[in-house]
């Protein structure tokens, strides 16, 4: 009995939580940039060690903006002469920074040797755009991001649509991103709140790369750690939906449980590092305490909610009756949810009936593998950036979209 009136007390803290988070959502009062010039001097940085298979269409993408981008503007970071990518640098008349510091991993220390590089030799630019190789920009998407560098935005994150999506596993892995960008990002944006970045394909405005004189974001979500910054500081961020560029997901169980672990773990030590820095803030009543009590808060809500389902379902686990209804409630209501994001997607997917119908009766069981993936990250002591190898399937089709 005691384990069901927790599981209720779990279920009514849950949704408590999401209640306060939208009734402080739009306490915000962002402070724009006032120091922007007419044409920056843009410098695109991609992190790409042993990523030759891939990165080729996202350089061609970057030399067919419709604003022009010079090749020496785009900085590719490797780790060995040896690299096959260095040939394409040379090739698309593009430089190229090899890694010395090979025992710090993550993306975070290789953008920050090269930034703490490029201090040292006092190359400085106005605006710094952050990819992963195996991006694909589409034609407007640096002119849409300067639209935000113009309004005085220092960081502006893009709209993230999937690479890969002739199967129905990366496209309910990409349905996580679509619904941080199109239900998250988009309705936070509006009330003046902080981004949650995800990956790349965002920049960052140089007076804070100039200020920090190197890239301080290492852990294993660096994005994640970014935003909680941005928001701790009242640095403005923005949502820009026109701005698309194409993202690869992974189209094997084993590499999206590695991948997804490493988020949570990251997730979650971010989550924790911040909370004694947000918790001061909120005493000094910030211009932006939507804001911070939303990424306070942050997926806390979704954990009581899930838990307190699964003390249910423990409960009830000798009652097949009740144990059946209940995973048959949990699995409709994911199924009502994925209906309602592809529903918010259609145009940017076009799926066929097909397709429809198994993401649709897929993406709940992928949710719930994030079960999976918590108990992953939770339970192994040392778990470590590792590399997730790219594929290289319908490239061509983005491609023909946009070069």
């Amino acid at each position: 009995m005691i384990i069901v009136y927790l599981a209720y007390a779990l279920l009514c803290l849950g949704f408590l939580l999401l209640f306060r988070v939208q009734f402080t959502a739009n306490k915000n009062k962002i402070h724009l940039e006032t120091k922007h010039v007419k044409n920056p001097k843009i410098a695109i940085l991609i992190p790409a060690r042993d990523e030759s298979k891939v990165i080729e269409p996202l350089l061609k993408s970057i030399l067919v903006q419709s604003v022009s981008i010079a090749p020496e503007q785009v900085y590719i970071i490797v780790e060995k002469e040896t690299d096959p990518t260095i040939a394409l640098a040379r090739k698309y008349h593009m430089q190229y920074f090899i890694r010395q510091k090979l025992n710090l991993k993550t993306k975070g220390y290789a953008l920050q040797e090269l930034i703490e590089d490029l201090e040292k030799k006092k190359e400085y630019y106005d605006l710094y755009f952050i990819f992963d190789a195996d991006n694909i920009l589409d034609k407007d998407f640096i002119r849409y991001m300067l639209e935000d560098y113009q309004a005085g935005y220092a960081v502006s994150t893009g709209y993230r649509a999937l690479k890969n999506r002739n199967h129905y596993f990366p496209i309910s892995a990409g349905l996580t991103f679509y619904f941080i960008n199109e239900i998250r990002n988009r309705n936070v944006s509006k009330k003046n709140g902080s981004m949650l970045l995800s990956g790349t394909g965002y920049y960052i405005h140089g007076d804070y790369i100039r200020k920090w004189k190197t890239f301080p974001f290492h852990s294993l979500t660096e994005d994640y750690e970014s935003s909680l910054y941005y928001a701790l500081h009242n640095i403005s961020t923005h949502y820009q939906d026109k701005a698309i560029f194409y993202d690869e997901q992974p189209e094997n169980y084993r590499k999206s449980i590695i991948q997804r672990s490493r988020w949570i773990k990251g997730y979650f030590q971010n989550y924790l590092a911040y909370q004694k820095q947000f918790k001061q803030k909120l005493r000094e009543h910030p211009d932006n305490k939507g804001a911070i009590i939303g990424m306070r808060i942050g997926v806390l809500p979704a954990l009581c909610i899930v838990l307190g389902l699964l003390f249910l379902l423990g409960v009830n686990i000798t009652n097949a009756y009740s144990f059946f209804l209940l995973i048959a409630f949990i699995y409709l209501v994911l199924i009502i949810v994925t209906a309602y994001i592809l529903t918010l997607v259609s145009k940017a997917l076009k799926l066929n009936r097909k397709l429809y119908l198994q993401v649709l009766f897929y993406h709940p069981i992928f949710l719930l593998s994030y079960i999976h993936a918590f108990l992953r990250a939770m339970l192994k002591r040392n778990l470590n950036w590792e590399v997730i190898k790219h594929e290289t399937s319908e490239v061509e089709e983005i491609s023909k979209e946009n070069l």
